[in-house]
């Protein structure tokens, strides 16, 4: 049996009393590639930050999360390097951060830059960069540091169709080559190439699985998605009629 890599049993997260998570078990097996797919507002980053360790939970239990913080590599959603700093500058910075020695962390960079497209742009700012460049820098310094598990939150919103491709033939590279990787979107068909999915609606997991297994008889995988979506209050009532 594949040991398991992630893993949140219960897990509860509330923001000034309303509960961003509420009950949330997940099971991410090693090597796996599994996504989390719902609306804005479902819980997506809240769960990808607990698992990260930037959060605590405030029930239940969660892994790595804190105690494994090293472990992890995490892409949060937009840009947040260094716009004032060359890709070579970033590299470098977060290289220090990890701890990695200079001649590990020069071998590092040139391996990663190369296998981004990026090696020809690393005298460049960041801030100058394309949005696909830069979501593209920012993977590159989520994985410098060789961690285990990889949290991607919402990588490509934003991006254009040529940059999201691109973007995701390194993500599958990462998975051929044994990496662990949670991903949070909002595209069913991104999380469609995932071996794993989670449905995830308003802090609570609606439904996980196959694609092939959450579709089932439905049209696609969104459509699947909204079936399983509670109905809103009042519709039993609208479907019946006032008495």
């Amino acid at each position: 049996m594949t040991p398991v890599e992630i893993e949140a049993i219960g897990l509860t997260k509330r923001f000034r009393g309303a509960a961003a998570l509420d009950g949330v078990d997940l099971a991410v097996a090693t090597g796996e590639l599994c996504g989390v797919v719902g609306a804005d507002g479902a819980g997506k980053t809240t769960l990808l930050r607990c698992v990260a360790g930037l959060y605590e939970a405030d029930a239940g239990s969660v892994c790595p999360g804190r105690p494994g913080r090293d472990r992890v590599g995490f892409c949060p959603q937009g840009f947040h390097m260094y716009g004032d700093l060359t890709v070579d500058e970033n590299l470098a910075f977060f290289g220090a951060v990890h701890g990695l020695d200079p001649g590990t962390r020069v071998r590092r960079t040139d391996e990663l830059l190369g296998f981004a497209g990026l090696t020809d742009h690393r005298g460049r700012l960041a801030a100058e960069l394309s949005g696909g460049m830069q979501q593209k820098l920012t993977l590159v310094c989520a994985v410098l540091h060789r961690p285990p598990i990889l949290l991607l939150d919402e990588p490509t919103t934003g991006v254009d169709p040529v940059s999201r491709r691109d973007f995701w033939e390194l993500v599958e590279a990462l998975h051929s080559d044994g990496t662990t990787i949670l991903l949070a979107s909002a595209y069913f068909d991104e999380v469609e190439r995932c071996e794993q999915i989670v449905f995830l609606h308003q802090g609570q997991v609606l439904a996980h699985g196959t694609a092939d297994e959450l579709i089932g008889g439905a049209d696609s995988l969104e459509a699947a998605f909204r079936f399983r979506m509670p109905a809103p209050a009042g519709d039993d009532l609208a479907a019946t009629g006032s008495r």
